[in-house]
């Protein structure tokens, strides 16, 4: 009961300091970015945003299958209920990018700490425009970069596994990449879909993140696209019954 009353003002505390610690990510984004230009540096400020944000808010992060990961470049593709699976998976899996909603990047300093750091600016109602961003991309993951992108295309209202959209897949045959399922359990208790305090009236909760072994998407044409989404879903949706 005490953890409970004193989850309250550590809530409002932390949400008061995350934009502190987010402009200060960026901007020591920014600077690394166009002074050294150096992706290990600047994995070293993601991760420290990412973890920070996570213990503010009493958030625990465990992961499953971590050997799961090939090397070279691959796509995650995971499952969105939550901000905080942006924060589990950037903090714990290691170095990519990730696809983002392009109505971020009109942030100040924020929205250019991503375009510095490369992440993907999505256009989710402009079709023709997402793909641009991917066929920009397919270099980037030949050259053994990874990126995370949610197939369901917008976060899910709970813990359930949403359609497909076909985006990420087109992606991953055209760039012959890797495709890494990750399964995210706990995200959506944290700070649902609509909501703005995360972990309200509750000290700890904790992110699960299960890295599924790798597909591979080169035996799939662009007509059997479907085909591979379908494989693809059918091995994350036994996690969500």
């Amino acid at each position: 009961m005490f953890l409970k009353l004193l989850s309250y003002p550590r809530s409002i505390f932390a949400v008061l300091l995350f934009p502190v610690l987010t402009v200060g990510c960026a901007l020591a984004m920014i600077v690394v970015n166009l002074l050294f230009n150096k992706r290990r540096i600047e994995d070293h400020i993601v991760v420290f945003w990412t973890r920070a944000t996570c213990w503010m808010f009493g958030v625990k992060v465990v992961t499953h299958g971590a050997e799961n990961r090939p090397r070279g470049g691959y796509l995650y593709v995971f499952n969105h209920t939550s901000f905080f699976d942006i924060f589990a998976m950037n903090g714990w899996l290691g170095s990519f990018r990730f696809g983002a909603k392009i109505e971020l990047f009109s942030i100040p300093i924020f929205g250019f700490a991503m375009r510095r750091a490369g992440i993907l600016p999505i256009a989710r109602e402009r079709r023709d425009e997402v793909f641009k961003v991917y066929e920009a991309a397919e270099a980037r993951i030949k050259a053994g970069e990874r990126f995370a992108l949610a197939p369901e295309g917008t976060r899910q209202e709970t813990e359930t596994l949403g359609r497909f959209k076909s985006g990420p897949f087109v992606f991953a045959i055209n760039a012959k990449a890797p495709i890494v399922p990750v399964i995210v359990k706990g995200a959506a208790a944290i700070l649902p879909k609509g909501h703005i305090v995360p972990n309200w009236g509750v000290w700890s909760r904790t992110i699960h993140l299960t890295v599924l072994p790798p597909i591979d998407p080169t035996p799939f044409t662009m007509k059997e696209r479907p085909d591979l989404q379908e494989k693809v879903r059918a091995l994350m949706l036994p996690y969500f019954q």
